[in-house]
This record gives structure tokens, sequence and C-alpha cells, in this order.
């Protein structure tokens, strides 16, 4: 029988040592806010001044605010259920609500707060589904899930908002990603 011991001395290894497979995960943790965001809320707040009456959703958040796809209408507790997050569904079902109440109050007198919720809307959703989906994907742990949508999106987004004229916190920004789940969106199964 081969001997299997394997020796290392006087040695320098730079990043991991592993005996086979690296399945660490490796999170970058720096996060800039966007001048894009910040211009848009001082158009926002001279808008507020000169436009109190505006009711009219422009495409984009309507866009977000409907199911899409060919999917039969199934809810957010069968989405969840199926993606096996069944010790979330009564936190999904509340933060969801309370994020759309305030994305419905910020934005029905404002185009300018439409589009501050369509940018968030949207990096939240290109962030679950270019990085949480892949660990979706790979039947990756709860746990390690978890980890990324704080460091990918809520973390990100919260820099993002800088003055956060709306007062979102994580548990809006949860609230996005189940609003998110429920028109669509964002998938939690393969």
């Amino acid at each position: 029988m081969p001997d299997n011991d394997v020796s290392l001395s006087d040695s320098n290894v730079a990043g991991n040592f592993t005996g086979r497979d690296d399945n660490s995960l490796t999170i970058s943790t720096s996060y800039e806010r966007s001048v894009y965001l910040q211009d848009l809320y001082n158009k926002f707040q001279e808008e507020k001044k000169t436009n109190p009456e505006l009711k009219e959703l422009c495409e984009e958040l309507d866009y977000f605010n409907s199911q899409i796809g060919n999917e039969d209408v199934v809810g957010l507790e069968n989405k969840l259920t199926a993606g096996n997050r069944l010790k979330i569904i009564s936190y999904a079902k509340n933060v969801k609500e309370k994020f759309h109440k305030k994305l419905m109050k910020t934005s029905q007198y404002s185009s300018i707060a439409q589009d501050i919720n369509v940018y968030i809307l949207a990096k939240v959703r290109r962030g679950f589904m270019m990085e949480v989906y892949t660990l979706i994907c790979n039947t990756e742990p709860e746990e390690k899930i978890n980890l990324l949508i704080t460091e990918r999106i809520i973390n990100p987004v919260k820099t993002e908002l800088g003055l956060n004229l709306f007062k979102y916190d994580e548990d809006d920004i949860m609230g996005m990603i189940f609003f998110l789940t429920g028109n669509c969106h964002i998938k939690w199964t393969v």
C-alpha cells in the first residue's frame, strides 16, 4: 500500500493551502456610492417643490411592479416553499408588504422617486441573479446563500442609498428581494 503522508517544511504558501478542492468563498466588502443616485436625490428634492401631484408610474417601475414571464402565478409563499425556504415565509411576506407600501408611497407623486426605486430594484435584481442565484443552482448551503445576500445585496445597497431619503432599512432591502420574487423577477429554484 502506498504511503499517503505529505510533508511540507520551510515553505511559503500564498493564498489557501488545501489538500484538494478549494471551495472557499471570498467576498470583497468595499462599496462605493453612485454619483447617479446622489444626482437623483437632488432632483427629487427639487421635484417635490414643483410637482406635488404626479401619480403615473414610469414604464420601468411598472415593469418591476408587474408579474413577468410565462410562468403560472404561484405566489411568494409557493415560490419560497419550492426553494426550501419555509422558515422565512412569514418574514418574507411581512417585509415584502412593508417595502411595497413604501414603494407606492414614494413613487406615486414623483417621477424622480420612481427612477430612484427603479435603480435600486435593478441593483437588487442583478445582485441576486448574478451572484446569489448561482449558489442556489449549485445547491449551496442556506447559510452561504444568506451570507452572500448580506454581503452582495444588502450591504452594497445600504451604502448606495447614501442620504437614504426614503428611509430604506435592511428589512426593506429584503422586502425588495421578496417583492421581486413575488413578481417573478428572481427565482429561488433552478
